[in-house]
């Protein structure tokens, strides 16, 4: 019946076989945040408070994507089967199940499966995609009323990624095309890829430059955009062609633990709020027996020059692959990176490094320009090294950081 959606499979939507965490997402301004789990569950912990929220609803099947509302305490949006839930909980309530009465439905014949979503940075829209549905979806969630964008070509929507400063947003589609919408006059630019679909894609803090990849590549694409005014007000301003900033090709490397393979086709990707790291699940190569995935992590630098410069790899327990990746929205010391393992366990690893602490218009000395990196080759001597913490060293596994354990929910 759908063609276009034949051997898809959703980065924000794990296999069941395969995960037993099916969504993360922190919230933007706290120390909180809310896993779903295999039994569509969720589970809200929160640094301040021993209580652990779960929350259930009849409508609650298939959880593909979670995400907290800007500039609010405890309103949670979640992607499903049939709808979109939006939970309203009261952060000072002592409850563990929240009664299903807390949660709005939002649902629009034709939208299911809701595989996306993504909040406006200022909280006043929550947007909705199906794989199935041409239209991707904005909410008013106060009035639950909605506008759908509508195209034609390319199937519908299988990612959803709104830019940090509210200007742009990513829509990736089961085809060889993506769009970045403006959100202001809601105009579109598209972009062909040559061999696959868009698989996942990040922003810059400013928005100004989107990375994303391509199912079946082993590189990190780079697109820029400039920002109109005037009459030119309400255009995408999308460069016409991507280049390429990173080669992830599987190779060798000689570690302490002996040799290892890493590398291959790209999974998702996660740019922390401070510009200055990203990192990267790499799925490694099915056929070679040395080869497992990995999360790759780079230091970035986006002004005045554009830099991608290795960091290491992060590697969990022994048979445990990484599925879910998140960045701390707020992490005062630097950046902290979130890992969801196949096997359950959610790893936190915490990166410390000067230049969050100092001006970013400031560094200590020029940048060097990296138009692309490649795993068999060394990080440039003239790079600027701000870092001071874990994940700094050339190519090597990272140690460190903490993990939670996650059992399913009766």
């Amino acid at each position: 019946m759908f063609p276009h959606l034949s051997g898809l499979t959703l980065p924000c939507a794990p296999s069941r076989a395969g995960c037993t965490v099916r969504a993360f997402a922190w919230h933007p301004h706290t120390n909180k945040f809310a896993v779903a789990l295999l039994d569509d569950s969720i589970r809200v912990y929160n640094s301040n408070s021993a209580t652990v929220p779960s929350l259930k609803h009849r409508l609650q099947r298939n959880v593909a994507a979670m995400a907290w509302k800007p500039l609010c305490a405890s309103i949670l949006a979640v992607a499903c089967q049939s709808c979109v839930l939006v939970w309203h909980l009261d952060p000072t309530s002592l409850s563990t199940r929240p009664s299903s009465g807390c949660a709005q439905v939002l649902s629009c014949p034709g939208h299911s499966p809701v595989t996306s979503l993504a909040w406006a940075p200022s909280g006043e829209r929550l947007l909705s995609a199906s794989p199935v549905d041409t239209a991707m979806l904005v909410w008013d969630v106060s009035t639950e009323t909605c506008v759908q964008l509508q195209w034609f070509g390319g199937g519908g929507v299988t990612y959803l990624a709104w830019s940090p400063d509210g200007s742009k947003v990513l829509a990736a589609t089961p085809s060889a095309v993506f769009r970045v919408w403006e959100a202001q006059m809601w105009t579109c630019e598209r972009w062909p890829t040559i061999r696959g679909r868009c698989q996942t894609g990040c922003w810059s803090p400013d928005g100004s430059r989107l990375l994303f990849t391509v199912l079946g590549e082993s590189v990190i694409y780079s697109l820029s955009f400039s920002e109109y005014r005037g009459e030119m007000q309400g255009q995408v301003g999308g460069s016409k062609t991507a280049s390429i900033v990173a080669d992830l090709s599987e190779t060798t490397f000689e570690t302490l633990y002996g040799e290892e393979r890493i590398g291959g086709e790209v999974h998702s990707m996660v740019w922390d709020p401070t510009g200055e790291r990203l990192a990267v699940i790499i799925r490694g190569h099915p056929e070679s027996p040395n080869s497992q995935p990995a999360v790759a992590v780079f230091r970035t630098r986006n002004s005045p020059v554009f830099e991608l410069l290795p960091c290491g790899f992060v590697r969990g327990e022994r048979g445990a692959r990484p599925q879910l990746i998140s960045f701390h929205p707020c992490f005062p010391q630097g950046a902290l990176l979130t890992v969801c393992w196949s096997s359950g366990k959610i790893s936190h690893i915490p990166f410390f490094f000067v230049g969050a602490l100092e001006p970013h218009a400031s560094p200590r000395r020029s940048p060097v320009p990296v138009p692309a990196w490649h795993p068999r080759a060394s990080p440039p001597s003239g790079a600027p090294h701000t870092c001071t913490g874990a994940g700094c060293a050339a190519p090597a596994p990272i140690k460190g950081g903490f993990s939670l354990p996650l059992l399913s929910s009766p």
